[in-house]
């Protein structure tokens, strides 16, 4: 009877276990747990999700945890689907010479390629291994290779890997929402006022692609124009908004539509320092500045110069000899550092700027609930030039005095977020509006967002041979000198998916996971003793058991022969 019990019980398990499904996750970051936005997303996929890992063969541990990490946040995914989700893992190394060149092809379409890894074992003997930290994720007959590794410049190799465990669960869950798309929302870059021209945001317009359907267009004081957009970009004007182009991007903004602002208070370009030996940068009037106020923002009319900063190549050679380039800190061309507590710039490389403002957030309105985030900053040595400013390419050969690098951490980009008030309050509407009539004026925005950037030239890609028949477009970011490439492009593409985010996907990459590594120091002088101990525990534990065992055995049958 006690065994029908026990039968009975299992089944009533099994039972319940199949109908209901439930984890406990003891971990303190609930480091496997999805997020309840994941798993209302995975909940209502509707097609088949295939997933092929390649990260697989002769890899360290640091990349075997990866890999672990990878088909357990899989497996957890796959256990709140309704529709099949598939799952294998491929070591590309075993392929046949023409498919690892096919693989190696599809690779390059995604500018992704096998990741070198060198080590050292204890013998001295050093190796070189590539691996492969990739996924491939298809829907129905659309698929995408996802980069599951995170290669920031400055950390090192462990941190890096527990980065990439961090972003695991957006990475995947991101690219099965852009799959599963099947209309793109809509963004817009504004044109009319001396913005950036296509080719010279072609590179981000081309990022952004992948999640959104891009477009430009001029506003022409026209109220409705902006209605079908997510987010408007206004990359570096030139020229003055007209009053009813302002009030159209108010009035936006008051319906609860995402503005994000890339504004160079000074005019100011390093392009006049190839022909001319100084440049002076002057305030740059673009009539936004009313309400950018009134917005809570005033981009201050300096220039940044910063003793963290990039290189551009300069001639040292003395007049009259051969011409000898060197790169040279050039520091009105800062490098940002990012805030890691916000899901926009966190994980992301220093951000690259030129002849950038610092902002100011300025009082709060009554009433009105508004939280504002610094995305961007300055290092802890920065000093900053009012107007009118003068940069010669001279001083990159004067020794920098730190005393004189007062000021830290400016902000440079700012997220606002919540209610903001109408700069058109107690203003008639600008007779150059067009179907003025089709929304009431309001005076305070639903909650909404907008991010305003104090540097142009973030989201502008280096153009080469713009006046010849093909010009060549150097990725955002990418630093001919260092050869490295920086977060603007990852920054901005970035900021768009926050603000055009209603799902709240983006916050999955806040996710955070401590790293708790081992002591090197105290590894590496009891290597020996943790080794016997290592091999010699198990073994000497089995034997006490079996010892045991045999010893019950013995006294308890020798009783019953007695």
């Amino acid at each position: 009877m006690k065994y029908l019990y026990i039968i009975v019980g299992l089944i009533a398990v099994n039972l319940l276990a199949s109908t209901y499904y439930f984890r406990l996750d003891l971990t303190q970051e609930k480091r496997f747990t999805l997020a309840d936005v994941t798993q209302e997303y995975l909940e209502e996929l509707d097609s088949a999700v295939f997933v092929r890992l390649y990260l697989d063969g002769e890899l360290n541990p640091g990349f075997t945890r990866l890999q672990r990490s990878t088909n357990e946040m899989l497996d957890e995914m796959r256990a709140y689907t309704r529709v099949p989700f598939m799952k294998t893992t491929l070591d590309p190394h075993e392929y046949s010479k023409a498919e690892f060149e096919a693989f190696n092809e599809k690779l390059a379409d995604y500018n992704m390629a096998g990741v070198p890894v060198f080590e050292t074992k204890e013998d001295g003997q050093k190796t070189r291994t590539v691996v492969y930290p990739y996924a491939m994720v298809q829907v129905g007959s659309k698929s995408t290779i996802v980069n599951l590794l995170e290669n920031i410049p400055g950390l090192s190799g462990e941190e890096n890997l527990n980065k990439s465990v961090e972003n695991l669960e957006y990475k995947l869950i991101d690219a099965i929402h852009r799959l599963m798309m099947k209309d793109k929302p809509r963004v817009a870059f504004i044109e009319g006022q001396g913005e950036l021209d296509e080719i010279d945001v072609v590179d981000v317009a081309d990022a952004l692609s992948e999640y959104f359907a891009v477009d430009r267009g001029m506003i022409n004081g026209d109220v409705t124009i902006l209605d079908p957009y997510k987010v408007v970009i206004i990359a570096k004007p030139t020229e003055k908004f007209t009053e009813a182009d302002k009030y159209v991007l108010d009035q936006y903004l008051m319906r609860g539509g995402k503005i994000l602002w890339f504004l160079d208070a000074v005019s100011m370009t390093l392009d006049t320092l190839r022909t001319q030996p100084q440049t002076i940068g002057l305030y740059g009037d673009y009539n936004i500045e009313d309400q950018l106020f009134v917005y809570g923002f005033r981009v201050n009319p300096v220039v940044v110069e910063d003793m963290s900063c990039a290189r551009i190549p300069v001639s040292v050679a003395p007049e009259g000899q051969k011409s000898q380039i060197v790169p040279m800190p050039w520091r009105f061309a800062p490098l940002f550092s990012a805030n890691m507590r916000s899901a926009i710039t966190k994980n992301i490389s220093l951000v690259r700027g030129d002849f950038s403002s610092s902002i100011d957030t300025v009082g709060a309105v009554d009433g009105l609930e508004m939280r504002r985030t610094p995305l961007l900053r300055t290092s802890a040595y920065t000093r900053e030039h009012r107007t009118p400013v003068m940069a010669t390419l001279m001083t990159i050969h004067d020794q920098p005095v730190q005393a004189d690098f007062n000021k830290q951490h400016l902000p440079i980009a700012v997220l606002a977020e919540g209610e903001f008030k109408s700069a058109f309050t107690h203003r008639p509407i600008p007779s150059a509006v067009r179907n003025s009539q089709k929304y009431q004026k309001a005076d305070k925005s639903e909650k909404t967002s907008m991010i305003v950037v104090g540097d142009g030239d973030i989201i502008r890609n280096d153009v080469r041979f713009r006046n010849s028949g093909e010009p060549q477009i150097t990725p955002l970011g990418y630093d001919e000198i260092s050869r490295q490439t920086f977060g603007n492009k990852d920054f901005v593409v970035n900021a768009v998916q926050y603000l055009a985010d209603e799902d709240g996907l983006m916050n999955l990459r806040n996710r955070t996971f401590t790293l708790r590594l081992l002591d090197k120091a105290k590894i590496s002088e009891g290597t020996t003793m943790l080794k016997i101990m290592a091999i010699g525990i198990p073994i000497l534990f089995v034997v006490i058991v079996g010892l045991l065992i045999y010893f019950y055995r013995r006294r308890a049958y020798s009783r019953k022969i007695a």
